[in-house]
């Protein structure tokens, strides 16, 4: 029988370990069936979601308030689970695998008292940034699928084998077994019909996550994808008071911070991740670091590594 928890423990539990996701709870419920764990996989953590709420949504609101960004893998446990994410719908079965990204809504509908669900979370602009664009958000995979079912394999096996313990390097495969599984090799965003200023904006962002790290990113190439003029493209951004450069500049700011965040040690390291993430000038790097951040690199590494807050 599943543990019950008070539905505002289970609720607080979620927001400390998933950030601005609210659980619903179904009408009269105090208590779920259910509850809400974290565990580790080399460097990420992994939520363990179990539960008879109502459902879990993500709201504009809980965006704007949360701080990281993720691509979560989730895989559906026990029970079924019903996903409304990035204009797709699907229903998962145990065995089955979907990825949300955490800066556009959706929800999870999970009223079964055997529902229970693993999420790992994922560094969105490294996860985005280094692969390929294409990677299918909010489209359910079949546990039944080849690749899925070794991905599922290698989870499982050193979640269960090592977990907080597992060597380094288990991490990097997962990341690029994800990739593996999720991604659509013959489309990409360009493929898209873009119906209007948002759209069109969103699909931006996404391709500048997908080409962060690569020489091609430029405005005028963002331009021809979008099949927009470079007036036009500019206005796209002006018209949400920021800019090509400013938006490229805060991701790459973010895909660095993300690595110090999760380096063991930043010795001969910041100035290789610098220039990963698409920084050519070291100097402009460290300035602008320290005028976003009040810190450079390796005292925010440090901060972080001790405990502490980085502004």
């Amino acid at each position: 029988m599943a543990q019950a928890t008070p539905f505002e423990q289970w609720y607080d539990d979620l927001h400390a370990i998933c950030g601005h996701y609210d659980g619903v709870p179904q009408r009269g419920q105090s208590a779920v069936n259910g509850r809400i764990a974290v565990h580790a996989f080399d460097s990420l953590d992994v939520a363990d979601v179990s539960g008879d709420v109502a459902r879990i949504q993500r709201e504009r609101t809980g965006i704007r308030r949360d701080e990281s960004e993720h691509i979560f893998f989730v895989i559906e446990i026990a029970g079924r689970l019903h996903v409304d994410h990035n204009a797709r719908s699907s229903s998962l079965a145990p065995g089955d695998c979907v990825l949300l990204d955490s800066t556009k809504e959706g929800v999870l509908h999970m009223a079964e008292t055997s529902s229970r669900l693993m999420s790992v979370h994922l560094p969105r602009q490294t996860f985005l940034g280094e692969r390929r664009p294409g990677i299918r958000i909010g489209q359910r995979l079949t546990g039944t699928d080849p690749v899925t079912a070794a991905l599922k394999r290698h989870f499982f096996r050193f979640f269960r084998e090592n977990g907080a313990g597992a060597p380094r390097g288990n991490a990097t495969l997962l990341f690029d077994m994800i990739h593996l599984a999720f991604t659509r090799p013959d489309q990409g965003l360009g493929a898209i019909e873009l119906t209007d200023g948002r759209d069109r904006y969103e699909v931006a962002g996404d391709l500048i996550d997908s080409y962060l790290t690569s020489d091609d990113l430029s405005l005028p190439w963002l331009a021809r994808r979008l099949n927009l003029s470079g007036r036009q493209t500019q206005r796209l951004f002006a018209d949400r008071n920021t800019s090509f450069t400013e938006v490229v500049r805060a991701k790459r700011f973010r895909y660095v911070t993300e690595h110090l965040d999760r380096l063991p040690a930043s010795h001969g390291r910041i100035a290789e991740v610098a220039f990963r993430a698409g920084f050519r000038d070291l100097s402009n790097f460290n300035r602008g670091f320290r005028a976003r951040y009040g810190l450079s690199p390796r005292d925010y590494h440090k901060a972080r590594k001790e405990g502490g807050r980085a502004a």
